[in-house]
């Protein structure tokens, strides 16, 4: 009797699965296609930097990621949802304003010079981190699941944190940051 009880107890407080239209799936799989573009680029650099500094902040952004993406994807796994949706991921986004890089952007890290490439990459990731931001904050304001809140506020705080990085290694370079855009967050529809 206590068993069956408890059993029930269980079965009302125990959190729903979300469904497929819930911001917490939408955000999983945005997330996780945003990172895996950052994930590639890292990966690019780690190959060919020649400056030290820089070949570690890609390898530190290719293995935490490249960890998140899977966390993302175990928790669709986990509420039974496919790692894709109907949708391209990030639909409705503007992908500019999220910080993607181009195809063409992508292509220039592997053809140009070490140094100017490393450069590149700087400014195409702290872009890409200033978009990751902005996504995980919209997504504050919409998830309810504290494991899915903690995971973007754990975004928010690392990739500041990062950007601040890529500033000090802009500077060495004497390249100075573009002012951090604001942007609407209603692109960001994790509704």
């Amino acid at each position: 009797m206590l068993v069956s009880a408890l059993g029930v107890g269980v079965a009302v407080t125990w959190p729903r699965l979300p469904s497929e239209a819930n911001p917490e799936v939408t955000f999983a799989r945005d997330m996780a296609a945003h990172h895996a573009q950052a994930v590639n680029m890292s990966v690019t650099l780690v190959k060919r930097a020649a400056d030290p500094e820089i070949r570690l902040l890609a390898q530190d952004i290719l293995l935490t990621q490249q960890a998140q993406i899977g966390q993302l994807q175990g928790w669709l796994m986990a509420w039974s949802r496919s790692l894709a949706g109907r949708e391209a991921p990030m639909a409705g986004m503007n992908r500019s304003a999220m910080g993607m890089a181009s195809a063409a952007d992508e292509m220039s890290l592997q053809i140009l010079s070490p140094r100017t490439a490393e450069t590149r990459f700087l400014t195409l990731m702290r872009r890409h981190h200033q978009g990751g931001v902005e996504m995980a904050t919209s997504a504050l304001g919409t998830v309810r699941r504290p494991e899915v809140r903690a995971f973007a506020q754990r975004v928010v705080t690392a990739q500041r944190s990062e950007i601040q990085a890529i500033d000090a290694l802009l500077a060495g370079r004497g390249v100075t940051p573009e002012p951090l855009p604001t942007h609407n967050m209603d692109m960001m529809n994790h509704e």
